[in-house]
């Protein structure tokens, strides 16, 4: 018998897992706000669940406001949270004082040391209340979406399984 396994498929794998099996929701809201006025949202990242879960590595969240200008985002101020304007991570982090449009959420790399981090595993929620600041009348809508790695080392762990064998005849 024989398997094949092209490891260049892995990064479009991560993808459409990450598009399937991965639920990224923004709730609760503030509405009804003036001009200058702080509001709330919640973002959350729910990573599948056994059998189908693959442990995500890297992960970051994308946050964007549409239509631009109605409100903005306040980047968080945690010192386990680093916000960029871009998807860089050398990229200077934005100060609890500018407001935008748009901001890429970068977590601590850790192992489980503090959370929130840069890991979702298998089955795992990620929680986050975030700020925004009322800038003008009118409905937007807060998005997000995530950015995460899958490690091969997780699709093909070295130990914890059963190796296959067989004897020669």
């Amino acid at each position: 018998m024989s398997v094949s396994i092209n490891l260049f498929d892995i990064p479009a794998a991560t993808s459409a897992y990450i598009d399937d099996q991965v639920e990224v929701k923004v709730s609760r809201v503030t509405g009804n706000l003036q001009r200058g006025e702080d509001g709330t949202y919640t973002v959350k990242v729910i990573n599948a669940p056994d059998p189908t879960g693959v442990r995500l590595t890297e992960v970051s969240l994308h946050i964007t406001v549409e239509p631009t200008g109605i409100a903005l985002l306040k980047p968080p101020g945690s010192a386990l949270l680093f916000p960029r304007a871009t998807a860089d991570t050398s990229d200077p982090r934005l100060s609890t004082s500018d407001r935008v449009d748009e901001m890429f959420v970068f977590f601590v790399s850790s192992d489980g040391e503090f959370e929130p981090n840069a890991t979702l595993d298998v089955g795992e929620v990620l929680e986050l209340e975030l700020e925004f600041e009322a800038n003008d009348v009118g409905t937007a809508a807060i998005n997000c979406h995530i950015h995460a790695s899958v490690n091969p080392d997780d699709l093909f762990p070295r130990s914890g399984g059963t190796n296959g064998s067989r004897n020669g005849r």
